[in-house]
């Protein structure tokens, strides 16, 4: 008898473990709930940029927070009467930018926006919007460096890149056409507003104006990794004069040089784009990177004038996104009072926060 259940046993066995198989085969096993994606990273414009939640708009949020420290007559505020006296000067400011871009059938839709908050030690707060922009299909409008600056970019890359020797005008409302066909020649036309909020004052750069007749400028030239060579033409209507600029930058290694070269219709008058005395004025400079933290810069003005002024720092990232950079600097101008040997040395040390 024993036996014989022992042979029932044997026998139902294989159809207790199939219909344990199934039932394991049929069990519900919950999932894992995917991880929540608060933010969608939008690498189609460049580095950082992220879509804002609900919309197909790619944002990017920057800047930077900078301290200077400056002293001597270049760099400070000469207080003594009559001038002469060195003295010392300090600055603080936050700037936040903010970019956007949204493709379209026309092309990509951005915006660009830049506001700055400076504290001086000689004045309030002061908030302003520096650049404000619209761009698509190769037009902008918006307010911003004129194209004359623009194009050619600033004289160096030192703290003091001028101070006598100036290169141009700067933020002006505008509408802009650059044709950049991505084989390394652009060109660029805008007509650009200088009318002056205060245009019954008149002050050495900024001719009072208050007309609806725009300044119109010019631009042509040749880009890639190793050369440079830009050309740019403005005209002012305010004083009928206008400016040139011719601008080349070379690239060796670790070396990288330009010079820039400036041009005035009537240098017995400066207007808004030609600010140095005389027909003509010369920007030169230089940069090496010493180590992958430093590099060290030097830039040089001349005019016709008579006046001479560089700078020289060493620009150095401490960690990533911070650098401090100290820099001389030093001006001679030909004054009518002081006469050619009025020469000023100053310094300035920055610290500088981007993100």
């Amino acid at each position: 008898m024993r036996f014989k259940s022992y042979l029932i046993a044997a026998a139902t066995m294989p159809i207790v473990l199939a219909n344990s198989d199934a039932i394991a085969a049929d069990a519900v096993v919950a999932a894992e709930p995917e991880p929540m994606e608060f933010v969608r990273v939008c690498d189609a414009f460049g580095e950082a940029y992220f879509y804002i939640p609900g919309t197909e708009t790619c944002m990017k949020i920057g800047g930077y927070l900078r301290v200077d420290i400056a002293g001597g007559d270049p760099n400070g505020q000469d207080t003594y009467p009559g001038g002469g006296g060195d003295s010392w000067f300090t600055r603080s400011r936050f700037n936040f930018r903010i970019s956007t871009a949204t493709d379209t059938e026309y092309g990509a839709v951005k915006t660009y926006i830049e506001t700055q908050f400076d504290r001086d030690d000689n004045t309030d707060n002061i908030a302003i919007l520096e650049i404000g922009t619209i761009e698509l299909a190769g037009f902008l409008v918006g307010y911003v460096d004129t194209l004359y600056t623009a194009f050619t970019g600033d004289a160096g890359n030192t703290v003091n890149d001028y101070y006598d020797v100036d290169y141009g005008d700067f933020h002006q409302n505008q509408i802009r056409y650059t044709y950049d066909p991505g084989n390394g020649f652009i060109a660029a036309i805008s007509i650009e507003d200088d009318s002056d909020p205060n245009s019954d004052v008149v002050t050495d750069y900024n001719v009072a104006d208050d007309n609806y007749i725009p300044d119109v400028i010019g631009a042509v030239g040749y880009v890639n990794d190793s050369f440079k060579a830009r050309l740019v033409a403005a005209y002012d209507e305010s004083m009928e004069a206008g400016a040139i600029k011719l601008r080349l930058d070379a690239t060796f290694g670790d070396l990288s040089v330009f010079a820039m070269g400036g041009w005035s219709t009537d240098g017995d008058e400066v207007n808004n784009y030609a600010r140095w005395d005389g027909d003509w004025a010369a920007w030169i400079g230089a940069s090496y990177s010493l180590t992958e933290k430093a590099t060290i810069n030097a830039s040089m003005n001349f005019d016709e004038g008579g006046d001479v002024e560089g700078a020289l720092n060493i620009a150095y990232a401490v960690v990533p996104g911070f650098e401090i950079i100290p820099e001389i600097d030093f001006r001679n101008k030909m004054d009518e009072k002081e006469g050619p040997n009025a020469n000023d040395w100053g310094g300035v040390i920055r610290f500088q926060r981007n993100f």
